[in-house]
Formats: C-alpha cells, sequence, structure tokens
C-alpha cells in the first residue's frame, strides 16, 4: 500500500519536472528569435519607417486612457443579446470620461466603481431589449449617447461613455 502512494505522488511529479526540462530544452533562446525578426526586413530604414507609421496608426482609447486623468476604466462585460434565431454576445471594455479630476477621484472608490459598474450593466441590458445593439453592426457612437444619458441622471460629472473595446459574436440557436 505504501508503494502504491508514493507512485501515485512520485509520478505526476516526475511528469512534471520532465516536462519543464523539455520545454527549457526546445524553447529557443531569446536572442535567436530576436536574430531571426532582424533578418526579416533587411533595410533598417525601412523597418524603422514601418515602426513609426504604426506607432502614428495606433492613437487609440488605450493611449487616451494612459494620458488623461479625469478618464477611469471600468471593465470589460457580456451582454446577451437575443434574437430569435440567435443570441448575440456583445463584449464591451468601458472607461468613462469625468468632468474634472476630483469627479474622477470619488468615482476610482471601490464603493462608487461597483456602483457605476452595476448601472452600466442595467444601462446595457437596457440597450439589449432596444435596437441599439440587434443590428448587423453596432453605432458605438450611438449606445455611447445612450448609456451617458442613462447614467447622468444617477451621477454627476460624467462626460462621455468610451469603449476600450466592443465587439459581438452571435450564435445561432439549435
Amino acid at each position: 500500500m505504501n508503494k502504491l502512494a508514493i507512485a501515485i505522488v512520485a509520478l505526476p511529479l516526475a511528469c512534471l519536472g520532465g516536462g519543464y526540462a523539455t520545454g527549457m530544452v526546445l524553447a529557443p533562446p531569446a536572442t535567436d528569435s530576436l536574430a531571426v525578426s532582424d533578418s526579416v526586413t533587411d533595410e533598417p530604414a525601412q523597418r524603422a519607417a514601418d515602426d513609426t507609421q504604426h506607432v502614428q496608426e495606433d492613437v487609440s482609447v488605450g493611449h487616451l486612457l494612459a494620458e488623461d486623468r479625469t478618464i477611469i476604466r471600468l471593465g470589460q462585460m457580456t451582454i446577451p443579446v437575443e434574437k430569435a434565431n440567435s443570441v448575440s454576445y456583445v463584449v464591451a471594455d468601458f472607461a468613462l470620461k469625468l468632468e474634472s479630476l476630483e469627479v474622477a477621484e470619488r468615482y476610482k472608490r471601490v464603493e462608487e466603481a461597483t456602483r457605476l459598474r452595476d448601472s452600466l450593466l442595467t444601462a446595457m441590458n437596457l440597450a439589449a431589449e432596444g435596437t441599439v445593439l440587434r443590428g448587423v453592426a453596432i453605432d458605438s457612437d450611438e449606445l455611447s449617447a445612450l448609456i451617458r444619458d442613462l447614467l447622468s441622471k444617477d451621477y454627476e460629472g460624467v462626460e462621455d461613455v468610451l469603449f476600450v473595446s466592443l465587439y459581438k459574436q452571435d450564435v445561432a440557436r439549435l
């Protein structure tokens, strides 16, 4: 019986150690992967121009969040939108633009942020019952205005509702 207990403990540990050691042996060193990516483009000037263009095109809500202290992130939510033949799952990562730093600091507190998230979820569920989320594409400006209007009733200082990301996936009913 003792040999069986030892085997039950030793076998998974041996497999774990063997898998880790194999991964360390098979994983390419970091310098090799860097050299491979450098050798893909032979012209350094072209690569630098491409990088500059990519950085200029990548101005988004994420950069706004890092720079503007009156914007607070509220996190990601998934809202089901039921239709006759399918269910659409809308996934949104929210942020709020507030009118001042003082208001932003107040809404960053856990209690206020939790209340805001609850109100945001209620607003999204109301939007799911209407036409805003039922079309082929979501009009993010219309959805933002709807949510802003609903939140402004209970929370002062909300200037805009921003979407860090917003997408939907339709799943057919069986």
